[in-house]
């Protein structure tokens, strides 16, 4: 660790910077269940207590910080937590985007596949072009026990480090594939997750099968329709909201967590009530072909 000395040499925005690096380290430290570096961490927080041009969001979050780390009955878990809390404030300060933080969370890239609990369901990926919705979806695919994932050849690779970040692990131990939609033309329980589909609680989903996706602006092609329409339909999902839009990945989720409850005979969706409205994971009605 560089020394206090050191840090209050630096120049300002430097010096800030270094203390979010300095904080996450510390967090990774506390994750491993090690004890903290009370004295250290103090310093660190009383650097921005001082500080009056971070604000006063910095400042509150750094005091209590101090405070924890000068009480001998708080525990590591605590103190954790609040130093995520400044980091994030500083972060914040720094203008840093949401994406650019570097959210810590228990590591889970090194998943055990022989510890998952795989059902007859697969998923198709039609052009879904942002790598951190396939990144999500494999994320989810992995919770609710999906088989594998095939990705039509314009979406986003599963290999892009953004996919392989938001997957956090799954994408490593779930088999997955670029594929055409015409190797999928033969298999049974193929459906569309679309609007103008069965509400998801009246859904009569197969017990082994497709699910497929379209892209984020365009929903599926009318060719995965027409496949969809001559095999199991299509599915949508009832809304409240003004919008009635979700998110690809969201949306995905929730449809996956139903088709799991129908398989393990746990409780799904409720019936959708008269007059709801159902969408898809777009806010799009357009339809357009697959690239040849």
């Amino acid at each position: 660790m560089i020394s206090i000395k050191k840090l209050r040499s630096l120049p300002r925005k430097t010096r800030l910077r270094k203390i979010v690096l300095l904080l996450q380290a510390e967090e990774r430290h506390l994750e491993s269940g090690r004890k903290p570096h009370r004295e250290y961490l103090g310093s660190l927080c009383m650097m921005l207590d001082q500080d009056e041009g971070c604000g006063r969001e910095v400042q509150e979050a750094a005091e209590d910080c101090q405070k924890l780390c000068v009480c001998a009955s708080s525990g590591a878990a605590a103190i954790r937590r609040q130093v995520n809390r400044v980091r994030h404030a500083l972060l914040r300060y720094l203008g840093a985007e949401p994406a650019e933080w570097d959210l810590l969370v228990p590591e889970s890239e090194q998943l055990d596949a022989a510890a998952r609990t795989v059902l007859p369901i697969h998923l198709y990926l039609e052009e879904i072009r942002s790598p951190y919705n396939v990144g999500a979806i494999f994320r989810s695919s992995e919770a609710f026990g999906v088989d594998s994932l095939l990705l039509s050849p314009n979406t986003a690779s599963a290999l892009h480090p953004r996919a392989v970040k938001s997957a956090r692990g799954a994408i490593k131990i779930m088999p997955w594939r670029f594929a055409e939609l015409d190797e999928i033309q033969k298999q049974e329980g193929v459906f569309a997750l679309e609007l103008g589909g069965t509400p998801l609680g009246e859904f009569g989903f197969p017990e082994r099968g497709i699910m497929l996706v379209g892209s984020e602006e365009l929903g599926l092609s009318p060719q995965s329709l027409a496949l969809a329409a001559s095999k199991a339909g299509r599915v949508s999902i009832p809304m409240a909201g003004a919008k009635r839009s979700l998110n690809v990945a969201v949306a995905v989720g929730i449809v996956l967590q139903a088709w799991h409850a129908s398989l393990t005979g746990r409780r799904s969706v409720p019936n959708a009530t008269a007059g709801t409205k159902h969408t898809s994971c777009r806010s799009t009605a357009r339809d357009e072909p697959l690239s040849p």
